[in-house]
């Protein structure tokens, strides 16, 4: 037993911080600012960057290549995960913000001095795609080291929630009036705020991370990657989300490749309304993240996330449907709101349900099968939208996700249920590696175990 404190008031707080976390409270605040100030420069940039490149062509096939270049680093997830069990992920997360912060900088002066065009964005685009895999992959597999895993689906969704805030529902609408004002602009403030976020991860003071092997013994590359596939392969429920994570992002990459012309050709508005328009679906986003824990309670965590995902098919048909604003404007944040459900609880549960000594090349993999169809879903939604008009890839991502909800629903669901009572049994789940232990060195049903219920939500990527 500890020994009591001087004053109740720092006792009851010390109490807090550590029910929340192995490090303390303060530091997932510290990670939560970290990440809330990076995104309000993500969010000028998402809004920026499409209207940059409108400005030099309107033709979809060639807008589509800016979203190609950008989301195909994501075949390099594998590699991403293998590094974050590796290396130090504090450190990888710092160096992969400085070189963002490089690069948006560079690039706001090409801007400035007005020597860019559709190639230079393209790269652009290309070069951060890569930094952001080895962001994201890493700040997954890091979350873990500063929450505790019966925290992880709370924490995760205040993490998402901030990020939806300061990056759609002010970033992304400060980002068009910034555009509006000086093109170079939001790129230049962009850079600004991965420094905040650099100095505020500075301060983050996260617990050991496992390693599965010890001083100068880690196995290579390949062998991890191969590690966490055959660990992935061994987790049929796991395997599974990945798979339809892949169909769900060949369909919301295409619309986001898009969405830009959508909103000035089709809804008729302004460039200046564009990061409105984006706006409406971060407040479905924040709805979304802040809720999904209790639609968890409610339904159950499998149903609650294939509700999300049927919500999300249904606003994207109205999408390909209407022509008024307002209208459109509803049925993004309802779409918006949808997909968030179900990437904070099938995310949350990937984090809570790995051990954490494998949980960076399982989470490279499983972003491999889930993100990879990206930049095939953004080449063919251009192609298809300039072949039959740009409603048309609304229409196929929403008959596409409510399809698969439908078919998926039951397998998902009775996967679920099996894997329970295994855990209820104490029985190793199949595939973990014999080798590789949680935290403590124990089977990966302990880690289970120790998380909290079965099915507890962890974060993927994804779309995220």
């Amino acid at each position: 037993m500890s020994a009591p404190a001087p004053g109740g008031r720092v006792q009851d707080r010390a109490d807090g911080e550590a029910r929340f976390g192995p490090t303390g409270w303060g530091d997932y605040r510290r990670l939560w600012a970290s990440s809330a100030v990076s995104a309000l420069g993500d969010g000028m940039r998402l809004t920026a960057l499409p209207l940059l490149a409108v400005s030099y062509t309107t033709d979809p096939q060639l807008l589509a290549l800016v979203t190609v270049a950008g989301t195909l680093p994501l075949l390099a997830s594998p590699l991403a995960g293998v590094a974050a069990d590796r290396w130090n992920r504090k450190r990888l997360l710092v160096t992969a913000d400085l070189i963002r912060f490089l690069l948006i900088a560079l690039l706001g002066l090409a801007v400035l001095a007005d020597v860019v065009g559709l190639v230079l964005i393209c790269a652009a685009a290309l070069l951060l795609g890569v930094c952001e895999v080895f962001f994201v992959v890493t700040a997954q597999s890091f979350l873990p080291q500063v929450v505790r895993k019966d925290r992880m689906t709370a924490a995760y969704g205040r993490q998402h929630a901030a990020q939806l805030v300061s990056r759609d529902s002010v970033g992304q609408p400060l980002g068009g009036l910034l555009f509006a004002a000086g093109m170079a602009l939001p790129f230049l403030l962009d850079a600004a705020t991965f420094l905040g976020g650099v100095l505020l991860l500075l301060a983050v003071r996260p617990a050991p991370a496992p390693r599965a092997a010890g001083p100068g013994s880690a196995p290579g590359w390949g062998v991890m990657i191969r590690e966490g596939y055959r660990y992935l392969r061994g987790e049929r429920l796991l395997l599974t989300l990945a798979g339809m994570l892949g169909f769900i992002n060949f369909f919301v990459a295409g619309v986001g490749a898009i969405l830009v012309l959508y909103v000035l050709e089709r809804l008729g508005l302004r460039p200046g309304a564009y990061g409105f328009f984006l706006a409406a679906g971060a407040l479905g986003g924040v709805l979304g993240g802040t809720l999904a824990a209790r639609a968890r309670t409610r339904l159950g965590l499998f149903p609650a996330a294939l509700a999300g995902l049927v919500l999300t098919g249904g606003s994207a048909l109205v999408l390909g449907l209407t022509t008024v604003p307002v209208l459109a404007g509803a049925a993004f944040l309802l779409m918006t709101f949808g997909a968030v459900v179900y990437q904070t609880l099938t995310v949350s549960f990937r984090q809570t349900t790995v051990p954490p000594g494998v949980l960076g090349r399982v989470n490279g993999v499983y972003r491999l099968f889930g993100t990879g169809t990206a930049p095939l879903g953004a080449l063919v939604a251009g192609a298809v939208a300039g072949r039959f008009g740009i409603r048309t890839p609304f229409l196929l991502a929403g008959v596409g996700l409510l399809l698969l909800a439908v078919l998926a629903w039951r397998p998902v669901t009775r996967m679920a249920a099996t894997e329970e009572r295994g855990e209820r049994k104490g029985e190793e789940p199949p595939g973990a590696p014999g080798d590789v232990g949680g935290k403590d060195g124990g089977s990966a049903a302990d880690d289970r175990a120790d998380g909290g219920p079965p099915g507890t939500p962890r974060p993927r990527g994804e779309e995220e």
